[in-house]
């Protein structure tokens, strides 16, 4: 599959798409390509569709790298949904992007765009974009995926990430923790009075226009179809830079990283060549104590993922540990000099 020759024009090419074909960086095309390796188009339009609208394209390359990772086979003789996983007794996997509201500053503009001057608005607009994404996914099932013989009786699961705004990646786990379980922290009143970071349980939230949007879907049986939400921040372009042999000098990176012992994370700034990042790190995976088909919480176990999921005998449960990537940001100052890199 060549992702890189241009099907299209550059006045149709997404922003993201038309600068990574004028950079020609083949240390990070070297990286996408390998996502890319064993992935099937299926009907044709995968290639067009991640020159034209990029991250949705982009996203799923990056959880069917995370699949290969963990040695899980994909049947892509099946058409739907994005993933149906052979191993482990089979499940299925639909990936979903929560992308910008109509009228709003897409993320990819993030440029010259502001900070979120009130970072409670900030975080209301990506929860409900975030419950957007799902409920769509939520009637596609219900009117589609659950007439499938190879989904029905399988754990299903959503792979969401969020490019819903400039300063998307800011939000970390926060919007989709309050989404799923109702947790919600008001930063704004942190900044303000200091103290303790506290998350607080709501059970709405109210948008621009006034409307109360119901949040906490893990808390009963409506959403008993969905098995678990896989979801990462850091799964971006910059992931690919993380993993790429690029050896210009003039990449830095800098993340914040789970503190277990306090509420500021570790704050690790680096050149690239001093810099590590694994391509699981920043992912997460929530378990729905209420699913009908549960996910095996061994599947996608490891050092660098965060899992929640809910044990009879010890309740809730938090696979973490110190240094889990949380958020980050990738420069880089000066062009690079004299390095050979061959095109996309």
């Amino acid at each position: 599959m060549d992702l890189f020759t241009p099907l299209v024009g550059a006045e149709a090419q997404h922003p993201y798409f038309r600068g990574i074909w004028e950079l020609g960086n083949g240390f990070n095309c070297d990286v996408l390509n390998e996502w890319a390796r064993g992935f099937q188009d299926r009907d044709d339009k995968f290639v067009k569709e991640f020159q034209t609208t990029f991250c949705s394209s982009f996203w799923e390359l990056y959880i069917f790298a995370v699949l290969k990772h963990y040695g899980l086979s994909v049947n892509f003789s099946l058409p739907a949904p994005d993933f149906v996983v052979t191993d482990h007794g089979g499940l299925c996997i639909e990936a979903a992007v929560a992308l910008h509201a109509q009228g709003t500053t897409p993320e990819y503009e993030k440029k010259d765009a502001p900070i979120p001057d009130d970072l409670n608005v900030f975080l209301v607009r990506a929860i409900v974009r975030l419950r957007n994404s799902i409920d769509t996914k939520g009637k596609m099932y219900a009117s589609r995926y659950s007439t499938l013989g190879h989904v029905r009786n399988r754990p299903f699961v959503l792979a969401v990430t969020a490019v819903d705004s400039p300063y998307a990646r800011l939000a970390c786990q926060r919007s989709i923790e309050a989404a799923l379980f109702g947790y919600y922290i008001d930063e704004e009143r942190f900044l303000r009075d200091g103290g303790e970071l506290e998350r607080e349980h709501r059970d709405t939230i109210v948008k621009d226009n006034g409307s109360q949007i119901p949040i906490g879907i893990f808390a009963g049986d409506e959403f008993s179809w969905l098995s678990a939400v896989m979801f990462s921040s850091c799964g971006t372009w910059g992931k690919v830079r993380a993993l790429s042999a690029d050896p210009n000098p003039n990449v830095f990176f800098e993340a914040l990283r789970l503190n277990e012992n306090g509420i500021n994370p570790h704050l690790v700034k680096a050149r690239k060549s001093s810099y590590t990042e694994s391509l699981l790190d920043g992912l997460r995976v929530y378990h729905n104590p209420w699913a009908t088909h549960p996910l095996d919480v061994s599947i996608f176990r490891h050092k660098d993922v965060f899992q929640a999921y809910y044990d009879d005998q010890r309740g809730w449960v938090y696979e973490q540990r110190d240094g889990l990537l949380l958020c980050r940001n990738v420069y880089t100052f000066l062009p690079p000099r004299n390095i050979a890199s061959a095109a996309c």
